[in-house]
C-alpha cells in the first residue's frame, strides 16, 4: 500500500494532453496508465530537486520520498501497461517539463512555495483522474490499480498540505483536502 503513497503525485500535472508525436489512447485505462507513467517520471526527476534544493526539512524530505515511491511504482505502471500492450512515452509531457526547469531555477523559500503549491495541484488532478478509470475503466488490472491508490492520493495530499502548513503558516493549503 505504501507504493501508492505517492501515487497522486505521481499523475502530477498528467491530466495535460499527450505530446502530439504520440498517437491518442483509446481509452481511459491507456490515458490513465500513460499520464500515471509521465506523471511518474516527473516525480522522481521534481523529487531529486527537491531534496537537493528545498529550503527547508520538510520539503527536501517530501522530494527524497516522491523520488523513491515514484521508481517503485513506475514498475507497477509499466509492468501493466505491457501486459496491455500500451505504449509509454519516455518522458515528462511538456508541462511537467516545463515545471521541472521552473524548479530547477527556483531557490530557497520561493522553491518551497512552488514546489508545495504544485503537488497540491498534481493531487487535486490526480484524484479526479483516479476517479474517472474507477467510473469509467474497462480494464479489470487499471481500475483496481486506480481504485488502491485513490485514498492513498487523499491521505498524501493531506500531507502535502501539512507540510505546507509548517513551512508556511501563511499559506491557505486546506487540511481537510
Amino acid at each position: 500500500m505504501r507504493l501508492f503513497a505517492v501515487f497522486g503525485a505521481a499523475v502530477m500535472l498528467a491530466v495535460a494532453a499527450v505530446s502530439p508525436a504520440q498517437a491518442r489512447p483509446v481509452s481511459a485505462d491507456a490515458d490513465f496508465l500513460i499520464a500515471a507513467h509521465q506523471g511518474n517520471l516527473a516525480q522522481m526527476a521534481a523529487g531529486k530537486i527537491a531534496k537537493h534544493q528545498g529550503a527547508t526539512e520538510p520539503v527536501r524530505d517530501l522530494g527524497r520520498e516522491l523520488a523513491t515511491y515514484h521508481r517503485k511504482l513506475d514498475v507497477t505502471v509499466r509492468r501493466t501497461a505491457a501486459r496491455l500492450d500500451i505504449r509509454l512515452p519516455a518522458e515528462p509531457n511538456s508541462e511537467q517539463q516545463a515545471l521541472i526547469e521552473q524548479y530547477r531555477v527556483a531557490s530557497g523559500a520561493d522553491f518551497d512555495t512552488l514546489f508545495l503549491g504544485s503537488q497540491l495541484l498534481a493531487h487535486e488532478r490526480a484524484i479526479k483522474l483516479a476517479q474517472v478509470v474507477i467510473d469509467t475503466g474497462t480494464e479489470p488490472s487499471v481500475e483496481k490499480l486506480a481504485g488502491k491508490a485513490l485514498p492513498v492520493i487523499q491521505r498524501h495530499q493531506q500531507v502535502i498540505a501539512a507540510t505546507q502548513q509548517k513551512v508556511d503558516p501563511a499559506s491557505k493549503a486546506d487540511l481537510a483536502g
